[in-house]
């Protein structure tokens, strides 16, 4: 997916005299303020603070009364009467917009660029018997990004972009892992995070989608394997152990995506993966049936979401 990191853009110190209002026709904000979010299927998103700035770069938000300091995806809030600047937020992306069926049971995904890789192909084989959405709405970056953007965001994600009305799922898969370290060990919001906040950060998530989702059914997806380097994908085998824990601490069932690919494939580093170079490492879109994206939702995803039925 696309990195925002990279992205190389102007200093840039924007004194906004107005702010965004709560409401525009494609977005809706149940708390905070619309903003631009680039990544985001209709280009807007929510933005935490009331009344807040909505930045140039168009992922990033300040207070009110704040002017943003944007250097590419990073953002200092300098207030405009002097005081102590703060970082900018990532503006949230929000649910899914489409609607689920009121005859077939209702799924929903939560998680990263890979999740939105493989999502069509689960809805695609679950079709007769369930709707399956993701969410964030997001087809071209991270999805649901680092355990701090979830922890920030998880409410946004759980709510429709034109009315913001919470979704009730019968089940969500959800998972957090491959931007908490293991493609990037740095710190930017809206995108990566540190291995060492990880597990307190998953907990608060976790507690948080129960207590808002207490219909639901709860899968967590142990995190896809980083191929290509040995390294990176221990990075993926530590979080998923500590997923692991957490998710036995609450009772809710995990899928392992890892161990699936690696048992296919073998143990990283290996350069190709379903006779693909690179695949997994750590997308692998358009592989064919029964190879990437479709192999784990055959043979992982699908079976794991219906024993949940």
């Amino acid at each position: 997916h696309n990195v925002r990191c990279k992205e190389k853009m102007a200093l840039l110190l924007i004194l906004t005299v107005t702010v965004a209002v709560a409401t525009r026709a494609e977005q809706v904000c149940n708390v905070g303020t619309v903003c631009n979010a680039s990544y985001a299927v209709s280009g807007l998103g929510c933005c935490p603070y009331e009344q807040a700035v909505c930045c140039p770069n168009k992922q990033t938000c300040c207070p009110q009364g704040s002017a943003c300091v944007d250097y590419g995806v990073n953002t200092t809030c300098v207030p405009t009467n002097g005081g102590t600047n703060t970082s900018g937020l990532s503006v949230c992306k929000t649910g899914p917009s489409a609607n689920f069926s009121t005859t077939l049971k209702k799924i929903l995904i939560i998680g990263d660029s890979v999740s939105i890789g493989y999502t069509p192909l689960v809805a695609q084989h679950m079709a007769d018997v369930a709707t399956v959405l993701h969410s964030p709405e997001d087809t071209r970056d991270g999805g649901a990004e680092e355990t701090a953007y979830g922890v920030q965001c998880l409410d946004y994600f759980l709510r429709k972009p034109q009315n913001g009305e919470m979704v009730k799922p019968d089940i969500i898969m959800f998972n957090w892992g491959l931007h908490d370290g293991p493609l990037r060990n740095e710190t930017l919001p809206g995108q990566y995070g540190l291995p060492n906040v990880y597990a307190q950060q998953l907990e608060n998530i976790t507690v948080s989608l129960k207590a808002k989702q207490p219909q639901a059914k709860l899968l967590f997806a142990l995190t896809s394997p980083f191929m290509c380097s040995a390294q990176n994908d221990g990075c993926v085998v530590n979080l998923n152990n500590q997923a692991k824990a957490i998710m036995d601490a609450h009772n809710i069932p995990t899928i392992n995506l890892h161990d699936a690919i690696v048992g296919k494939c073998g143990p990283p580093p290996q350069p190709t993966c379903f006779g693909i170079h690179n695949c997994f490492c750590p997308h692998c879109p358009n592989a064919g049936p029964n190879k990437g994206y479709d192999f784990l939702a055959q043979n992982v995803i699908v079976p794991g979401l219906k024993s949940l039925f």
